[in-house]
């Protein structure tokens, strides 16, 4: 089972401060109206190709508002030649870069709630997620924004009048710098999600019939047992026509001390019902025979503690001798006829008791096909 990111680079919004940092740095170079041009033409384009790549669409929020005020600047320089002084060109772009970001972050709720409505629509069921990365990423530009505000502000207070060099460096160096700092936050957060979430278990959410339909961690399958169905695996090992059980482990949160089969786990997300059966026999019995275990069968089980979906798969070992290990404590080999006689005395597990008459009938059937 490959590894994959959990949150892509796409949710990365601060991205779509590229064509302003490619006016303002072009700005050095050319005139400033070109600069404009230019930085808006990346916009667009940059948008028509967002909306038209394959694959699920992830609404850029900040590159659509970014690429907007480039195009107001665009149609602004048609109209007045002196619209903004040369040297404080970049400071502008910023302040103007500034203010949708700005607006998304002071309407974040009613941003958040109008775009989660819409993920059941066709289409824009990333749009929540959209709208989350938008919000992370102007509360990011805001808080390297103000701070380059609070350098000016304290540099004009305590310097003034300002040199040519400060102010190059305030005015011109510093406005790239805060979006290209935004950008670089934004994906190191992501990078840290993903590294932490890598180390993270998750378990399926499925249902009766066994399709999922989401995924939760392995934490909250346990201590919210009965808000959702969890798939789990249960390996009941048989040889010579007997059940190996043992007592269930103290610290068990289901059942524990009662006797039931020797193997069970959660099936973890991404997994196939035989990845994740090998899994569990690798960690608890890795000397025996992969060949040698099959699906039986699958049923639902419900009670007060726990919700689970349970795939039953049987272990025939010829050579018990495996079993003879000091971690099975109190573990044995039982006859069906010892097994009856204890049954419904509360001394075995609730899923043993209900798998019992299947598991019984299909050893008996394979121990009969033996003698032939």
């Amino acid at each position: 089972m490959g590894k994959q990111r959990i949150l892509s680079s796409k949710f990365n919004m601060s991205l779509g401060y590229i064509p302003v940092i490619i006016s303002i740095i072009l700005c050095e170079f050319i005139i400033q109206d070109i600069a404009i041009y230019i930085g808006a033409g990346v916009g667009v384009l940059s948008s028509i190709y967002m909306w038209q790549r394959k694959g699920p669409h992830i609404p850029q929020f900040i590159l659509y508002s970014t690429t907007g005020m480039l195009l107001l600047l665009t149609i602004t320089s048609f109209f007045s030649a002196d619209y903004c002084p040369e040297a404080m060109f970049p400071f502008t772009l910023e302040i103007s870069a500034i203010i949708p970001p700005l607006i998304i972050f002071l309407n974040r709720r009613r941003f958040l709630s109008y775009h989660t409505a819409q993920t059941h629509k066709c289409c824009k069921q990333f749009f929540a997620q959209g709208a989350e990365a938008a919000i992370v990423s102007a509360r990011v530009l805001l808080l390297i924004g103000f701070l380059h505000f609070l350098i000016i502000s304290l540099a004009i207070l305590f310097g003034h009048p300002l040199n040519d060099t400060l102010r190059y460096i305030l005015f011109r160096i510093m406005p790239p710098c805060v979006f290209i700092l935004g950008i670089l936050f934004n994906q190191f957060g992501i990078y840290y999600f993903n590294k932490i979430m890598s180390h993270t278990v998750f378990i399926p959410i499925v249902t009766k019939k066994g399709d999922v339909i989401g995924k939760a961690m392995a934490s909250e399958a346990i201590n919210r047992k009965n808000e959702y169905i969890n798939p789990v695996i249960r390996i009941t090992v048989t040889s010579h026509g007997m059940l190996f059980l043992l007592p269930r482990p103290q610290c068990s949160i289901l059942e524990k001390g009662k006797t039931d089969i020797l193997m069970e786990n959660y099936l973890l997300y991404g997994e196939t019902l035989e990845q994740g059966a090998e899994r569990i026999l690798q960690e608890i019995l890795p000397s025996a025979p992969p060949q040698n275990l099959h699906f039986c069968f699958m049923y639902h089980f419900e009670n007060e503690i726990t919700n689970r979906l349970v795939y039953n798969f049987i272990l025939d070992l010829n050579n018990d001798s495996i079993l003879c290990n000091k971690k099975f404590k109190g573990g044995k080999l039982w006859t069906f006829q010892q097994i009856e006689h204890n049954l419904h005395r509360n001394f075995f597990s609730s899923c043993f008791e209900r798998e019992y008459e299947h598991t019984k009938e299909i050893i008996y059937t394979r121990e009969k096909y033996k003698e032939f």
